[in-house]
């Protein structure tokens, strides 16, 4: 069998042809478009912690931080228990999660937390609880979203915080 996606006429009604629809996925116009899908897959995920179309996190999206919220995002280890010492974190400073999710992928999990800033004084105060979170056991990563995207990250190196 000859199998073909550009078809001319005698192949298109040959008994031993295969005749498959073409993506174009090589095409200027399909290179543009993934191009762009990058472009705002990266955006959504600096400006809102959004994860889409990733081959090594899980994708992951909570709606619009609400009014008087900060965003933080951690990357863990997907084990047991992680969850509950990052909320118990947060708890342990008196902030309220206003909303959540937590998505996995093989061995590592994604978490988006909306917390709650009223009577929290500045973004700035809450680098401690970053902190904290940073380097629980089996954390990698956070990040706090607000003002200028990009900014607000922390890492657990062999039991180091690096900002």
């Amino acid at each position: 069998r000859y199998i073909s996606d550009f078809p001319d006429d005698l192949l298109w009604d040959h008994k031993n042809a295969v005749i498959l629809p073409h993506l174009g996925a090589s095409t200027e116009e399909a290179e543009d478009a993934a191009a762009s899908m990058a472009a705002n897959t990266i955006r959504a995920y600096l400006e809102s912690g959004t994860i889409r179309n990733s081959v090594n996190f899980p994708d992951t999206e909570l709606s619009d931080r609400p009014e008087h919220a900060v965003r933080f995002t951690i990357v863990n280890k997907n084990v047991p228990g992680a969850l509950a010492s990052i909320t118990e974190a947060f708890a342990n400073e008196g902030l309220n999660i206003m909303q959540q999710i937590n998505q996995s992928q093989g061995d590592v999990a994604y978490n988006v937390v909306d917390i709650d800033t009223t009577n929290h004084g500045d973004v700035m105060s809450l680098k401690h609880v970053q902190e904290q979170i940073t380097m629980l056991d089996g954390v990698m990563s956070t990040r706090i979203i607000y003002g200028t995207p990009g900014v607000g990250y922390a890492k657990n190196i062999d039991g180091e915080y690096f900002i």
